[in-house]
């Protein structure tokens, strides 16, 4: 039902550290899972390789050094045959047991749901969200509805304003997503911190504002009610 996509570097060791953490909580967690993931650069390459080769069992590593995020992602995405996905950046760290994370995930599946964020968790599972605060649009919302492992929304009433790429996607709209991002990246004419190429921000960017969860509005959303994910937000790679 589900793989695992990330598109990612790591050149600073605090980072790498988290990396090696992880990928054996990746691989605990998710043995019967497809990954498909791709390095963009040389530096750490065989560090990365061998902590991914040895900790994840059903893992299908590349080394391509193509400077374009979305293109790389949209080809790793294009080998999916599952109809969910989960991009993960390499900072999200697992910080549950196997079987909440999986319950979790079930009940997002089992619903049919089309979009599972990942990102802030802890943020955005705050009373004041959960009540229906919705700082970035004018739509009165009616607040989330509680399920047993997280909450469901809908798209127009989404508290974030952006559609965040750490997050669980229908793999076909996803690659609709990256598909029209390349197309017409470079003419948003919206504010976008970080506009480069490489980097995943531009894409998550471009989502933004009108053309992000208010675009979607009818888009059946769940956030966890607890953070299965962890960030690592002390050093950044935007290289």
């Amino acid at each position: 039902m589900i793989s695992i996509v990330q598109n990612f570097i790591c050149t600073k060791s605090e980072r790498l550290k988290v990396v090696e953490r992880n990928t054996m909580k990746l691989g605990k967690t998710f043995p019967n899972v497809d990954f498909f993931i791709n390095y963009n650069s040389d530096m750490n390459f065989d560090n990365v390789k061998n902590n991914y080769l040895n900790n994840i069992p059903k893992v299908n590593l590349y080394n391509d050094l193509t400077k374009d995020w979305a293109l790389v992602t949209l080809a790793l995405f294009k080998e999916v045959k599952t109809p969910y996905t989960m991009y993960i950046c390499e900072d999200m760290e697992v910080n549950c047991s196997y079987d909440y994370m999986w319950n979790t995930l079930n009940e997002f599946m089992d619903n049919n749901y089309d979009f599972c964020f990942l990102s802030k968790i802890g943020k955005y599972i705050e009373q004041q969200y959960i009540d229906g605060y919705t700082p970035y649009n004018t739509i009165p919302s009616p607040g989330y509805t509680p399920l047993k492992y997280g909450y469901f929304y809908l798209g127009k009433h989404a508290p974030h304003k952006r559609v965040a790429i750490d997050a669980i996607f229908r793999t076909e709209w996803f690659i609709e997503r990256l598909e029209e991002f390349l197309k017409y990246g470079d003419e948003c004419r919206h504010d976008i911190p970080f506009r480069k190429k490489h980097l995943p921000n531009f894409c998550e960017g471009y989502y933004d504002f009108n053309n992000g969860m208010r675009r979607f509005g009818e888009m059946k959303c769940y956030i966890p009610n607890v953070v299965i994910f962890k960030e690592f937000n002390e050093i950044k790679d935007k290289d």
